[in-house]
C-alpha cells in the first residue's frame, strides 16, 4: 500500500482522525484518496491525490486563519516517495530525491521514525548521508531529509522543517471581541 501522508492522532482515535482527514481534503480542496491504519496506536496512513507538501501546506493556512481547528490529526508528514523497507531501497531513494531538491550549499539532516522494524537508525543515516556531498547541519538545516519506515513500506522526503504540520507549533489566528 503506497501512501502520501503519515498522520499522528491520540491512542485509539485513528479511526476519527481519517475521518476528519477526508473532511479536511474536503476543505482544502485536495481529495484524499485513502487512509490506512498502521497497526501501530495514533499513526495512520493517507493518499492525497495532489502534490502532498502542497496539502500540508494548505492545512496549515486553514489552521492558522481560525477557520478549522483539527480534533484528531496532530501531525502530518508529507511524504514524496515509497520503497520497500529495505536500507538499499531507502538510501537510492533518498540519495535520488536529495539529488532533486537539495540546492547547491544547501545544509541538511537525515531525520529517521522507525516502527516495528530492525533497522538500525544510524545505519540508515549512514547509508544515505555518506553518498550526498551537501553539509549536515542537525540544528536548523535548509531541508530534512525524512524517512518513515513501517515493516514492509518506507516513505521518504526532502522537505523543509516547516512542510510537516503539527497542531502543537500551529498559531491559531482566533479573533476576539466584535466580528
Amino acid at each position: 500500500m503506497d501512501f502520501n501522508l503519515v498522520v499522528s492522532t491520540g491512542r485509539r482515535l485513528e479511526g476519527r482522525c481519517a475521518d476528519e482527514l477526508r473532511y479536511i481534503g474536503d476543505l482544502v480542496g485536495i481529495r484524499i484518496a485513502q487512509t490506512s491504519f498502521t497497526g501501530f496506536d495514533g499513526l495512520i496512513t493517507g493518499y492525497v491525490n495532489g502534490d502532498p507538501v502542497d496539502f500540508v501546506k494548505r492545512l496549515k493556512e486553514l489552521v492558522g486563519s481560525g477557520r478549522y481547528v483539527p480534533r484528531f490529526v496532530l501531525k502530518v508528514v508529507p511524504i514524496m516517495r515509497t520503497v520497500k523497507t529495505n536500507i538499499d531501497e531507502i538510501s537510492k531513494a533518498a540519495v535520488d530525491l536529495a539529488s532533486r531538491y537539495l540546492g547547491p550549499g544547501e545544509t541538511y539532516k537525515v531525520e529517521v521514525r522507525k516502527r516495528g522494524v530492525d533497522l538500525d537508525r544510524m545505519d540508515v543515516i549512514d547509508s544515505i548521508a555518506s553518498k550526498i556531498s551537501n553539509k549536515v547541519r542537525l540544528e536548523n538545516p535548509d531541508k530534512v531529509i525524512q524517512v518513515e519506515i513501517f515493516p514492509s513500506r518506507t516513505g521518504i522526503s526532502v522537505i523543509r522543517e516547516d512542510d510537516i504540520f503539527s497542531l502543537m507549533k500551529i498559531n491559531v489566528n482566533t479573533k476576539q471581541g466584535n466580528e
